[in-house]
């Protein structure tokens, strides 16, 4: 048979026990008679009211409390008298407090009701809540404090819902987008964005449910009076206190003026490049026209010759007459062509990048940097590699770096007694293909070399100084690097890498 199990007998009241209990209550206890007298005041009621037990049993707990509670008790404790109805008991309510030394403090005072000896009585349980109002205060300061923040901001800050409903609403979101907070506020957020980008709220929604971030998106939202608005925004999960997103705070910025200086800067930069293709071609105007004379003057020779087979009396002139009228043809396309040239090098455009074989770039930009007399006793040796994969490029951007580059070399290359010009193309990997413009001119000295590619240095005597840092530009728009190296036999090797089509789709 197993044992029965151990069965303390149950606890038997025990005033001593009673009284411990009391004694060692964190929060003060009182004993309160139907007559409004103290019969029980414990060790904390002691320390929280400055009254010995003394001092205090046998009065009314009225001295404990400030006025106008005072005199409210009194009332109450009157009723009491009267009608036997106890207002208060079994509840709980915020009070002032009195000390002995009259200072007061408040207290959160609870009454229960009760028989002892077959008499009413009332047990008052009284908490300092001292330190929890002075907590309170730190906590409204410090809501006071962030809503001065948010409200003084000057980017509009809205909270939402996770179902994209607004919470709170600033001063900067009211000039921003018109809205009164009282207009916004319990509405959905989506009435800000426009038709075409409505499916935005569901994805920023998912991503905040699942406890990220949304940083400095940029997109598009509606003021009150239908216009658009270009914005920032920076979305972040509000959780409570146990860690769970419970809805989503949202900082909006106006990115209209970034939007314009950029559009300014970008129409700037272009202007420039404009500018300094215009001053390459002012430099070359003289040469262009010697360039032009030859295949006009060939045109007008050709012709003269035709106009005196056509009128002689010679059998074999009308096939003569017919070669001499297509090599004016001939001259005259060729005089086209460099006119075409020069008016796509030089006409403001936008920019537009397609598809280009580099090599055929490269041969377009020597015809056009190296007109003119200054480059008749240059040797030129071309080295273009074959197969090279194609490149997304403004043609015209880049034939402007190579003719700039091209000139360049051309005079650095006046005073040297060997001139020789090597324009190389070749793949340096997949990825990447190499342009280099080698000549053996005077060279670049060290200190040079360090400012070379910055605006508006230049070892040309009436030189801008803006060519190379141009083109390092549009290089680096494209993608690429351009560099200076020492070339081996002398002078100097200017090189430019680019990436190769696939390399941009991948």
């Amino acid at each position: 048979m197993p044992q029965p199990l151990y069965r303390p007998d149950p606890p038997q009241w025990d005033d001593s026990l009673f009284e411990t209990v009391v004694a060692a209550a964190i929060n003060g206890v009182m004993a309160v008679n139907e007559f409004g007298l103290i019969s029980v005041f414990n060790a904390a009621c002691e320390a929280m009211f400055q009254y010995r037990r003394e001092e205090v049993l046998g009065h009314g707990v009225a001295m404990l409390l400030a006025s106008p509670f005072r005199e409210e008790y009194e009332e109450r404790l009157r009723h009491y008298q009267e009608t036997g109805e106890a207002k208060g008991a079994g509840k709980g309510r915020e009070l002032v407090g009195q000390r002995k030394d009259g200072t007061e403090f408040p207290i959160f005072l609870s009454v229960g009701e009760g028989l002892h000896d077959g008499r009413r009585t009332f047990v008052v349980v009284v908490q300092d809540l001292t330190d929890l109002q002075l907590e309170r205060a730190v906590h409204a300061q410090q809501r006071a404090f962030l809503a001065a923040i948010v409200d003084s901001s000057n980017d509009a800050i809205i909270s939402k819902t996770l179902d994209g409903k607004v919470t709170t609403w600033n001063r900067a979101a009211e000039e921003l987008f018109g809205y009164s907070a009282a207009e916004m506020i319990g509405t959905p957020v989506v009435r800000l964005f426009p038709e075409d980008r409505l499916n935005e709220e569901a994805e920023i929604l998912e991503r905040i449910r699942a406890g990220r971030a949304l940083e400095h998106y940029e997109t598009v939202r509606i003021r009150k009076d239908g216009t658009p608005v270009d914005v920032s925004v920076t979305v972040s999960p509000i959780r409570d206190l146990n860690g769970n997103v419970i809805g989503a705070s949202k900082t909006v910025r106006d990115i209209t003026e970034k939007k314009q200086a950029e559009a300014r800067l970008q129409a700037l930069s272009a202007e420039l490049n404009h500018v300094a293709r215009v001053s390459e071609m002012g430099q070359v105007s003289a040469a262009i026209a010697h360039e032009l004379n030859q295949p006009l003057t060939a045109v007008l020779n050709y012709t003269n010759v035709a106009k005196r087979l056509i009128a002689s009396a010679d059998v074999s002139a009308k096939a003569k007459s017919y070669e001499a009228v297509s090599k004016a043809g001939e001259q005259a396309l060729r005089a086209g062509q460099i006119i075409r040239r020069l008016r796509d090098f030089v006409e403001k455009r936008e920019s537009t990048r397609t598809l280009e074989d580099i090599n055929a770039v490269t041969e377009d930009a020597l015809a056009l940097g190296l007109i003119g007399n200054h480059a008749t006793e240059i040797k030129t040796t071309l080295a273009l590699a074959p197969d090279l994969q194609p490149v997304l490029i403004d043609k015209v951007q880049i034939q402007q770096v190579l003719v700039n580059l091209l000139r360049n070399a051309a005079e650095a290359m006046t005073e040297s007694e060997r001139r020789e010009l090597t324009v190389t193309t070749f793949m340096v990997n997949d990825s990447w293909v190499q342009v280099s413009v080698a000549d053996t001119g005077c060279g670049v000295s060290d200190e040079l070399a360090e400012r070379l590619f910055r605006p508006f240095v230049t070892t040309k005597t009436g030189g801008m100084g803006i060519g190379l840092a141009i083109s390092r530009s549009i290089i680096e728009s494209h993608g690429g690097r351009l560099t200076m190296v020492p070339n081996p036999n002398g002078g100097t090797v200017f090189q430019f890498i680019l990436p190769v089509a696939k390399r941009l789709v991948d």
